[in-house]
């Protein structure tokens, strides 16, 4: 008797195992199908290439007007990665992803801390976002939605499942937003202080590195105040990652960084140049001469912003010009508004078109 009932407890045990390894087994196959799906469709390094051309334009003279890094209001330049300042890489890693080349494309570790620190305070209070997730937000912006995440993380498995970590960090920093309509270090390099990013030094990369966190209210020329105080974090967490002393951190911190102009590299007629740029066709010759007469082009300027000043008491905050030669038609002179850098007037906007 005893026996026929240990019998039926063991055939029960027994049916109740093999049901949970079969649910085990499934799992563990969907899960491993799943994460195959991405090296079926991997994103490779040749699939986001930029193509970027830096445009130099001279006036009717042979007298240069200004470069453009690209045909769009969008200063992007596009470089390797051996190309760029170790100590921007070091910041930029520090900054954003310490563990970026000992994890895979999620960090689970801080996944899981985020969910926590979110249930706890019933909001979300920090970001879990490895470089390989923002790549992935960058390539495909969207709504920080639950839809949008999973999207997301899918797209960072497929560019994990098609390029190698340092192919992802270049695209990445190819990328970064680094206040208002300037892109890449390669860009933020040239614009604010007038070098290639291959030449910053640990002041310079340290403050660069952290414009991507918000890069509307982190922009140098804007908010001064705040883009130190953000460099103080940059240069702390390299600290913590020995990638410099404390020492070289202090004077870093302390190290006067002058920066240039707002012109970016354009001497005059922005305007015109950025109109000009989309009219070019692809394979275009990288220097351009144009029919604008540079100093006639100067004058006409000053003399925009000196009627709008003028009449600044009367509400006229909006200017623009236009000088044809009426013989030939050709454009001598083009002026949009009063300051095409001065982005809190809408200096962008062109008025000859309109």
């Amino acid at each position: 008797m005893i026996n026929k009932i240990g019998h039926k407890v063991w055939r029960r045990l027994s049916r109740k195992s093999r049901r949970f390894s079969t649910v085990v087994l499934v799992l563990l196959l969907s899960a491993l199908t799943v994460r195959s799906l991405p090296y079926l469709a991997p994103i490779k390094a040749s699939e986001l290439i930029q193509d970027q051309q830096a445009i130099e334009f001279s006036d009717r003279f042979g007298l240069p007007l200004g470069t453009l890094l690209t045909r769009d209001q969008d200063h992007t330049a596009v470089v390797r990665l051996k190309q760029i300042s170790p100590h921007f890489i070091d910041a930029i890693l520090a900054a954003e992803d310490g563990q970026f080349y000992h994890h895979g494309p999620l960090e689970m570790r801080a996944i899981a801390r985020s969910l926590l620190q979110a249930i706890k305070a019933r909001r979300i209070v920090s970001g879990a976002s490895t470089i390989t997730m923002q790549l992935a937000r960058m390539l495909e912006p969207a709504p920080r939605t639950l839809p949008a995440k999973i999207r997301e993380i899918w797209l960072s498995w497929r560019l994990a499942a098609g390029m190698s970590k340092d192919e992802i960090l270049q695209a990445y920093i190819n990328r970064l937003p680094m206040g208002g309509n300037i892109y890449g270090v390669e860009a933020a390099a040239r614009i604010y202080f007038g070098m290639p990013a291959a030449e910053l030094n640990i002041a310079q990369a340290s403050l660069l590195a952290g414009l991507p966190n918000n890069p509307n209210y982190l922009n140098p020329y804007d908010y001064w105040e705040a883009s130190k105080r953000r460099q103080q974090y940059v240069l702390n967490r390299m600290v913590e990652d020995e990638y410099i002393t404390s020492t070289q951190a202090e004077r870093a911190y302390a190290e006067e960084i002058l920066l240039k102009s707002r012109r970016q590299g354009i001497i005059a007629a922005p305007h015109f140049l950025f109109w000009l740029a989309n009219q070019l066709p692809l394979g275009h010759s990288p220097q351009i001469k144009t029919t604008i007469d540079r100093s006639l082009q100067q004058f006409v300027e000053a003399q925009v912003q000196q009627v709008v000043l003028s009449l600044e008491n009367h509400n006229v905050h909006h200017a623009a010009a236009l000088v044809i030669d009426n013989h030939s038609g050709e454009v001598l002179a083009y002026v949009g508004s009063p300051d095409y850098f001065l982005e809190a007037q809408l200096g962008r906007a062109d008025g000859p078109p309109s």
